[in-house]
């Protein structure tokens, strides 16, 4: 019984995705990520609509308010990114879960776009001319 006791703490401890000290876990990892592309789209979006926007400057300043934030540093983040660029496995599992963050609204909009688009066709439908 014991045995069996301490294969199994053996086996969960060996599945346990641990990272090493000074990197992001996977689930802080994600949320920078995912503010770091926030920063860009604003970023990408106020140069299209301001030709006069500084990009760099701009891109800087969010940069480091991200940081401040998540209370990481540059080389903290630095590290962390490389060390996930090293484990494919885990950086995948970090991807997916960022797209699929990313795309929720896209999708929630284009479905009330849809529908909107098919009230409007059979309302126009319904009525008609005199």
């Amino acid at each position: 019984m014991r045995i069996l006791l301490f294969l199994s703490i053996y086996l969960w401890s060996c599945s346990q995705e641990s990272v090493p000290k000074g990197v992001l876990s996977p689930e802080k990892m994600e949320t920078v990520l995912f503010d770091l592309v926030r920063a860009e789209e604003f970023v990408d979006f106020s140069s299209i609509q301001d030709s006069t926007y500084k990009v760099f400057n701009k891109r800087s300043a969010l940069y480091d308010s991200i940081s401040n934030i998540h209370s990481i540093t540059k080389e903290t983040f630095q590290k962390s990114w490389q060390y996930y660029q090293s484990r494919p496995d885990l950086l995948k599992k970090i991807l997916e879960s960022l797209h699929s963050k990313t795309d929720a609204p896209i999708i929630q909009k284009d479905s009330l776009l849809k529908k909107r688009v098919i009230k409007d066709t059979i309302i126009k439908d319904t009525v008609k001319p005199q």
